[in-house]
C-alpha cells in the first residue's frame, strides 16, 4: 500500500494578504468601533507552521467618541494553518509587536502612547479559486502599559475584532486545496 500524499504546505512557500478590519476598543464605555486596512505576509517554515508579519489599524468611521481614537499595530509571530477540510483551512496565530494609540486626553497629559502588543487570533481561509484564498479571522490584542487617570493605574487595553481579506499564495501548492 502506498503512503498517503502529504497535505502539508511547501517549505518556504509564502503568501500575502490584503484586507480590512473592523475593531472595537475598550476605551471609555467600550463603544469605539472603527475600520482600517490590514496587510500580512507569511512564509512556511515547517509543515503547517509559518512565520507571519502583519500590520493593521483602526482609523475610519465610528461615532463622535471614536473619531479621536486611532490605533496602528505592527507585529510578527507564528501561524498554524491546518490541513484541508474541503476548501476550508482553520488557522491559529500568536504575535508580538508594537502598537501606537492616539486617544482623547485622559487627564494624564498624554494623547498618544506606544507600547508592546500581544495578539492571539484564529479563523479560517477558504479557497476561492486558483491561488486566491479568502481569510476571515478574529484577533484579540493586549496593548500593555496604558495609564488611566480614572483608576490611577497602568493597565492593558484590549482592542479586538474581525479581519477579512484576500490571500494570494505563492509556491507549488498555492492553488491546491
Amino acid at each position: 500500500m502506498a503512503p498517503a500524499a502529504s497535505t502539508y504546505h511547501s517549505p518556504l512557500s509564502g503568501s500575502i494578504n490584503v484586507g480590512a478590519d473592523y475593531w472595537s476598543g475598550d476605551w471609555g464605555r467600550g463603544d469605539i468601533n472603527r475600520w482600517g486596512p490590514t496587510v500580512s505576509g507569511t512564509v512556511t517554515i515547517w509543515h503547517d507552521f509559518s512565520v507571519i508579519a502583519e500590520g493593521r489599524s483602526m482609523i475610519w468611521g465610528g461615532n463622535q467618541l471614536a473619531q479621536n481614537f486611532k490605533y496602528y499595530e505592527g507585529s510578527g509571530g507564528l501561524v498554524w494553518i491546518s490541513d484541508y477540510f474541503g476548501r476550508f483551512q482553520p488557522l491559529i496565530k500568536a504575535e508580538a509587536g508594537i502598537g501606537s494609540l492616539t486617544h482623547p486626553g485622559n487627564g494624564s497629559g498624554k494623547s498618544h502612547e506606544s507600547s508592546n502588543t500581544w495578539t492571539l487570533g484564529g479563523g479560517f481561509e477558504y479557497h476561492t479559486g486558483g491561488r486566491f484564498w479568502t481569510r476571515v479571522e478574529y484577533d484579540y490584542d493586549y496593548f500593555t502599559g496604558f495609564y488611566s487617570s480614572l483608576s490611577g493605574q497602568t493597565h492593558t487595553l484590549n482592542p479586538r475584532g474581525i479581519t477579512f481579506g484576500e490571500t494570494y499564495r505563492f509556491g507549488k501548492n498555492g492553488s491546491k486545496y
